[in-house]
């Protein structure tokens, strides 16, 4: 299908399938999305496929303060697709100014159906059971697509912390008013920020040693690469932080938060070159929560 579209990155999955199209110009790219989206209904019919007009969505992805001068439409197999706020695309929900906040909310309904459950058998359960569904039913929601939406802001994650906040009170049996601090220490679970941290931590391991094709390794540079000069940054092979981003989104792209966290990870007593994933991954997790008590 790919071979067919002019302006449009294509993504597949299974049987979904997402364009992805960029122009600072308003009615330029709407001329490109639809024909677009004329060119994928006329592939899909030649190969006698059919498209759910009803289920196809687009969402402009757009600066905060930008205002569209028109109301966005595009047309498909004759009827018209209206802009959506939200999309939600491999469990993830994408609003158009990624604040995730409508993430966050659905992701909070399944936490919270998860902490009734537990508290109704925290006294007939012993711990280790408690233990190994947090992990189940909890965790696995919360880490799952966090390298993604983790970095939203600290008022729009609050809400996850005081879900998980009330969860590890419920595990250590402890009053709802109870510090939390020393019962992440106890239980050694990781908050949500150190587990976004855990999460692309260890993704910029696969990256240093290779473990990932260059769609992600070319995002990246060696000081030692930049320049000869015997640096202590280009000696210890710290990556490339000076990047002009916009003051805004900048701070918060992959690239510059996982090179500044890289950089600051090299400079921690657990690590070492030579760790295998496992161990790296077991000791950082170790430190992380050695900063709670």
């Amino acid at each position: 299908m790919y071979r067919s579209i002019k302006h449009s990155k294509t993504h597949h999955f299974a049987d979904d399938t997402n364009l992805l199209c960029m122009d600072k110009n308003e009615k330029l790219l709407r001329r490109k999305m639809n024909e677009d989206l004329k060119l994928v209904f006329e592939w899909l019919c030649t190969n006698r496929l059919s498209l759910n007009v009803a289920k196809t969505e687009f969402v402009i992805f757009k600066p905060p303060k930008k205002r569209m001068e028109n109301r966005f439409t595009l047309r498909l197999n004759g009827k018209t697709i209206f802009e959506s706020k939200k999309i939600k695309y491999l469990g993830i929900i994408m609003d158009d100014e990624l604040t995730w906040k409508f993430h966050i909310i659905e992701l909070r309904k399944k936490l919270n159906r998860t902490i009734g459950m537990l508290f109704k058998i925290k006294n007939i359960a012993p711990l280790r059971v408690l233990h190994s569904l947090y992990y189940a039913l909890f965790h696995s929601h919360l880490s799952y697509g966090i390298c993604v939406w983790g970095n939203a802001t600290k008022e729009a994650l609050q809400p996850l912390d005081i879900a998980q906040n009330k969860i590890v009170r419920i595990l250590s049996n402890a009053d709802y008013d109870a510090g939390t601090a020393s019962l992440y220490s106890n239980l050694g679970i990781m908050k949500v920020e150190d587990i976004f941290k855990h999460q692309i931590g260890s993704l910029m391991w696969d990256i240093e040693n290779k473990k990932l094709n260059d769609r992600f390794s070319c995002l990246f540079e060696k000081v030692s690469a930049r320049h000869r000069y015997n640096t202590r940054s280009a000696s210890s092979n710290k990556l490339c932080t000076d990047f002009k981003e916009n003051t805004s989104h900048g701070p918060k792209t992959f690239r510059n938060y996982g090179s500044k966290l890289w950089n600051w990870i090299c400079d921690q007593n657990f690590y070492e070159p030579n760790l295998s994933k496992g161990l790296f991954r077991k000791r950082f997790k170790h430190f992380l929560i050695s900063d709670y008590s």
